[in-house]
């Protein structure tokens, strides 16, 4: 195989692992909507500062065990998490 053979093979392989990262959090929003629509129906408040934070410290962790930066996973988690939040709010789509 060559250079060029491998890289296309090796893109190819990147753009079905985005592929599935994307399906991964478009199943957790719609789980987090559902979060959502519980908390209300209980008579929660949607944001838990202390969950999100459990959430990204054992995203951190799993990190470390991947040998990944740590911070560089919360970071992204984080993100994933203000997207979810948004999920459960009334009137989201």
């Amino acid at each position: 195989m060559s250079g060029d053979d491998e890289l296309g093979a090796l893109r190819a392989e990147v753009e079905a692992i985005d592929a599935r990262l994307v399906e991964l959090i478009a199943r957790r929003v719609i789980v987090a909507r559902r979060i959502g629509e519980l908390k209300r129906a209980e008579g929660r408040m949607v944001l838990d500062p202390a969950r999100e934070a459990e959430v990204v410290r054992h995203a951190g962790e799993l990190a470390r065990q991947r040998g990944l930066p740590a911070e560089s996973v919360r970071s992204i988690f984080w993100s994933v998490i203000a997207l979810s939040r948004e999920a459960q709010l009334p009137g989201a789509p």
